[in-house]
């Protein structure tokens, strides 16, 4: 670069002044655009998380908004497809996109059996924790 004006010079003081900034947070630990945003992981699939999710949601324990539940689901689901992953293909973890679509299938019926099973196997691993604790106390 052939430095023969003010105006070149400014503007490499400037592509100094960025470079050195993005350093200084680089060693400092804050993210730059392009690290990976760390999220939640999960072990279930897009439909069992979805699932999940939604139950914890239609019953209260997870919320944004209380009183406007279309307002509430919305943000919930914004809220997952930012910070959480599911089980894909393979095992592999993949992100979130769009939850809506599970949503919908958990509000009906059409996988009411499916839902079932998903349940009793988290209350089983859930009866099988309180056993440990209560094993642990005595």
């Amino acid at each position: 670069m052939k430095i023969d004006t003010p105006e070149t010079v400014s503007k490499l003081l400037r592509v100094i002044y960025r470079k050195i900034k993005s350093l200084e947070k680089s060693v400092n630990g804050e993210s730059s655009s392009k690290a990976k945003r760390m999220v939640c992981c999960s072990s279930l699939k897009k439909n069992e998380l979805a699932f999940i999710l939604y139950i914890l949601m239609d019953e209260g324990i997870l919320f944004f908004d209380r009183t406007n539940p279309v307002k509430n689901r919305s943000l919930l689901q914004t809220f997952f497809e930012k910070n959480f992953s599911y089980r894909g293909e393979e095992g592999l973890q993949m992100p979130v996109r769009s939850i809506s679509r599970e949503f919908s299938e958990a509000k009906g019926y059409t996988y009411q059996e499916k839902q079932c099973r998903l349940l009793d196997s988290i209350i089983n691993r859930l009866q099988r924790r309180k056993e440990r604790i209560k094993l642990k106390s005595q």
